[in-house]
């Protein structure tokens, strides 16, 4: 862990000399065409989901049993008289290309077989996750030998357990899907521009438990009996104007000290669940008002904005083969005192080679850990007489903060990288001692270019 605290603040300190500054984006919504007759949709062709990980197995026999992931994400419950003989179960993880799929998908194993007895398929989710949806839209899916996806029929979503949950005789690659959207999930805009939204669907109703097995279609963007298209509401400052499903976000010119702003809009009501009429549901979009680079606030204070020269990169390690490292070193003047942020992730859970928008997912979300194949951060304060760290300590035990960096944009070279990140005890490093017994909250944003 020295070794890597002496590394980062070597970078967090170049990153003090280095500024820049880049023209704004103006993004807005193309205003509706008028109503669009209801029609069948066909479901859309993706393609097959790339592997990730290592593979969880175990044999289960004729009596049953379960098989689930180390994260305990997901779980495969099967009941005995389910197999005829022992077989080899196993999960594992794969991108999500079902459409407005939510975290990654499975592949799961045995293929080619019919279960005597449907087993259950569990998959636990964050609340933090569902940026931009709810819970009570999501539903699991799985792929068809076409490459289309489909919405399994019976399916249940536990909002106390945060799991959503089905029975299957088959097993294919499956995924959490997010039926209604609302898009962009995190927003980034400059002060003094505009962002467009608007609402995306999969289904013309919302109901659980989807009565049929429903081929997944292209997400729409046209009137539907699921939304309600009056209800488009901002809780923060600026200025809304509303188009039917879609919104155009004007920010103010400065940014505002409640940050970010929330978007919403309401699905009609009352929802079906489990055959029971269910309350009001928001789908809710944050936007986050600020200049390029790396934003941030401690303990809610003003915000400050550092500075990204060097830009996003994705850097390989020499000592360890095969592990890139995403790095983005920000600097800038906070009260007449230089500062400066690094934030580091070693092996980001995801393809780094294409321009991925993570949006429609809630982004792709990371703990801060204590090892080195994690998230890492590091701030520099007030001309580096501060120091605070993704980890604390109660007496000489570590632990790693509350919190995570989300990715929400990583664009190939040239293009966007956005994110946010929330740290509930960030460790502080004063001049000589390094306790790190006293902890501060921060949290902030970021919207840099990727150079590397």
């Amino acid at each position: 862990m020295n070794k890597l605290y002496t590394l980062l603040l070597s970078l967090t300190l170049t990153a003090l000399s280095v500024a820049c500054k880049e023209d704004s984006d103006v993004l807005g919504p193309q205003g509706p065409s008028g109503p669009e007759t209801p029609q069948t949709r066909p479901g859309k062709v993706c393609a097959v989901g790339t592997l990730l990980g290592e593979a969880t197995t175990t044999t289960i026999g004729p009596s049953g049993g379960k098989l689930t992931t180390a994260d305990d994400r997901l779980i495969i419950t099967v009941p005995a008289g389910a197999v005829e003989t022992s077989q080899t179960f196993s999960i594992q993880p794969i991108t999500n290309t079902g459409p407005q799929g939510l975290g990654t998908g499975f592949r799961l194993a045995p293929h080619g077989i019919t279960f005597k007895k449907p087993v259950t398929i569990s998959v636990r989710y964050s609340p933090e996750s569902l940026d931009g949806t709810v819970a009570e839209a999501l539903a699991l899916a799985y792929q068809n030998e076409k490459g289309i996806w489909r919405l399994a029929a019976k399916g249940k979503v536990d909002t106390t357990a945060h799991t959503v949950s089905v029975e299957t005789t088959h097993f294919s690659d499956w995924a959490v899907l997010e039926r209604a959207f609302l898009a962009p999930a995190v927003g980034f805009v400059k002060p003094g521009g505009n962002i467009g939204l608007e609402v995306r669907l999969l289904t013309n109703e919302l109901i659980v438990p989807i009565l049929q097995d429903t081929d997944v279609p292209e997400p729409f963007e046209s009137p539907s009996a699921v939304v309600d298209y009056t209800s488009w509401k901002l809780v923060g400052v600026g200025h809304l104007v509303p188009a039917a499903w879609k919104a155009l976000y004007y920010a103010p010119n400065t940014s505002p000290v409640r940050n970010p702003v929330a978007v919403t809009i309401k699905l009609n009501g009352p929802t079906v669940i489990d055959g029971k009429p269910y309350g009001e549901l928001w789908l809710v979009s944050n936007i986050y008002v600020g200049d390029d680079g790396i934003t941030y606030r401690i303990n809610g204070g003003p915000w400050v904005n550092t500075k990204v020269a060097l830009g996003g990169q994705i850097l390989s390690d020499p000592t360890k083969p095969g592990m890139a490292v995403f790095m983005a070193n920000g600097g800038g003047i906070d009260n007449g005192k230089p500062v400066g942020v690094n934030l580091t992730q070693f092996n980001p859970p995801f393809d780094q080679s294409g321009s991925v928008d993570f949006g429609s997912i809630g982004g792709v979300r990371q703990a801060w850990s204590l090892s080195e194949t994690g998230p890492q951060f590091l701030l520099s304060d007030q001309g580096g007489a501060l120091m605070y760290v993704h980890y604390y300590r109660i007496g000489r035990v570590a632990y790693p903060s509350p919190g995570a960096i989300t990715i929400s944009q990583f664009g190939k070279v040239g293009e966007p990288i956005t994110g946010k990140f929330e740290l509930g005890k960030a460790g502080i490093i004063y001049p000589g001692n390094e306790a790190l017994s006293t902890t501060a909250r921060i949290e902030g944003f970021f919207r840099i270019t990727r150079t590397k």
